[in-house]
C-alpha cells in the first residue's frame, strides 16, 4: 500500500504512526512546496509542489499520484482538503481513494458561516455568529450579542487572522481588516476537542474529547483526554450528519453540561497525539478500513487523563528522496536544494 500525505508540514509523527500499521515495502510519499519541512524526514520520498493556488498544483498531484503508484491519499491543509474534496471523482479515476470529505461537507467546514448554518439545522449549539457588521451592531444594541467579541475570517483556518474586539470601535476597525470577516459571541467555559473517525461508508467509529491546556497560535501545545457524555454525543452526532471520510477535528467549548462547537475541520487536528497516547490509533484503523477490513465503533473507548505536552524537536537538514515538481525549479538555489 502507498500513501500520500499532502501538504505534510510538520505533522511527521502521522507518517510514524502510519508506519507501524504498514506492511514492509509498503510507502509513504509526501508533498510540500518547500524542502524546509519537518514532516518530510518521516516519508519515503518527498514531492516539491507548485503552491496550492497555481494552476499546476490540481494535474501535478494527480499525475505524482500516478506516478507514485498511490492508493490513497490524505492532506492535512484545509484548503488543500477542499481542493481534493471539490475533485474527488478524478482521483478516484486514478486509482486513487481520497480519505477526505465530499465537497458538501468540506464546503460546510471551511466556510464558518454555513457552518453555522449547518450547526442550528441540526440543532447542535453554535455560539451567535454575524457575516456583516450591521447586523452584529444592532445586535449589540439589543444585549443579544455581548462584548467581547470574536472577529475571524468567514473562510479561515489555523487561527490566522483571529482577533477579541473588546470595544465597538475595536469591533469596526477589525471587521474592516480583511475581506469577509464574521463576528462571533466569545464562548464561556473551557475549550475542548474531540477527534472523530468515519469509515469509507461514512459510518462514525470513534470518537475522543479532549480538554485544551495549551494553545499557541492556533495549535494545541498541551491537552488532557477526558469524559463527557454530552460531548461524546455531539462527536456522534456531526459524524452521521456531516457524513465525511476519515478524521475529522472539533473545537467546542463546555460549560457544565452545555457544548457549543466552534469549528470543524475535516482532517488531522494539531490535538490528536492526545488521542493517540489514549489508545484511539486512527492511523491503524485507517489502515484497516483501506484494506477492507470492518471497523468496530470506539465512542468514548479511552483511556481517561492522558496528558499530551508538545515540545520542540532539532533536526538536521534532510537528504531523503526529493522529487522537485514545481515550476522553474531548476533556478531554485535554496541551500541544500540538489
Amino acid at each position: 500500500m502507498n500513501l500520500l500525505f499532502s501538504c505534510i508540514g510538520r505533522r511527521g509523527y502521522l507518517a510514524t504512526w502510519f508506519r507501524e500499521a504498514l506492511e514492509p515495502g509498503d510507502r509513504i510519499v509526501g508533498t510540500t512546496n518547500t524542502r524546509w519541512t519537518p514532516g518530510l524526514q518521516a516519508c519515503d520520498r518527498a514531492v516539491l509542489m507548485p503552491d496550492l493556488a497555481d494552476p499546476a498544483y490540481l494535474p501535478t498531484l494527480l499525475d505524482v499520484c500516478r506516478t507514485e503508484r498511490i492508493d490513497a491519499l490524505l492532506s492535512f491543509l484545509d484548503l488543500d482538503v477542499d481542493l481534493i474534496a471539490r475533485n474527488r471523482d478524478a482521483f478516484l479515476a486514478a486509482g486513487v481513494v481520497p480519505v477526505v470529505p465530499d465537497a458538501e461537507a468540506s464546503r460546510t467546514c471551511l466556510d464558518k458561516l454555513e457552518t453555522d448554518r449547518f450547526l442550528r439545522r441540526h440543532g447542535i449549539g453554535s455560539p451567535l455568529t454575524f457575516g456583516d457588521l450591521p447586523s452584529a451592531l444592532a445586535a449589540l444594541r439589543e444585549g443579544t450579542l455581548r462584548l467581547p467579541v470574536i472577529v475571524k475570517p468567514r473562510f479561515g483556518f489555523a487561527s490566522r487572522h483571529l482577533f477579541q474586539a473588546n470595544t465597538e470601535e475595536q469591533l469596526r476597525v477589525l471587521f474592516d481588516y480583511a475581506p469577509d470577516m464574521i463576528v462571533q459571541q466569545r464562548m464561556a467555559g473551557q475549550e475542548h476537542s474531540l477527534d472523530v473517525l468515519n469509515d469509507l461508508d461514512r459510518r462514525t467509529v470513534s470518537v475522543i474529547v479532549k480538554r485544551k491546556v495549551l494553545m499557541r497560535a492556533g495549535e494545541t501545545d498541551q491537552a488532557e483526554t477526558v469524559r463527557h457524555a454530552g460531548a461524546l454525543a455531539i462527536g456522534v452526532q456531526l459524524g452521521q450528519a456531516l457524513g465525511h471520510v476519515g478524521p475529522m477535528d472539533v473545537d467546542l467549548f463546555i460549560d457544565g453540561e452545555t457544548v457549543t462547537v466552534l469549528e470543524i475541520n475535516p482532517r488531522f487536528g494539531g490535538a490528536y497525539p492526545g488521542s493517540h497516547l489514549a489508545g484511539a490509533d486512527f492511523p491503524r484503523r485507517i489502515v484497516a478500513m483501506l484494506r477492507g477490513e470492518p471497523l468496530t465503533p470506539q465512542i468514548g473507548e479511552h483511556a481517561i487523563g492522558v496528558r499530551m505536552l508538545k515540545d520542540y524537536a532539532i533536526l538536521p537538514w534532510w537528504e531523503g528522496d526529493v522529487v522537485d515538481r514545481r515550476v522553474g525549479a531548476a533556478a531554485d538555489r535554496s541551500p541544500g536544494m540538489a
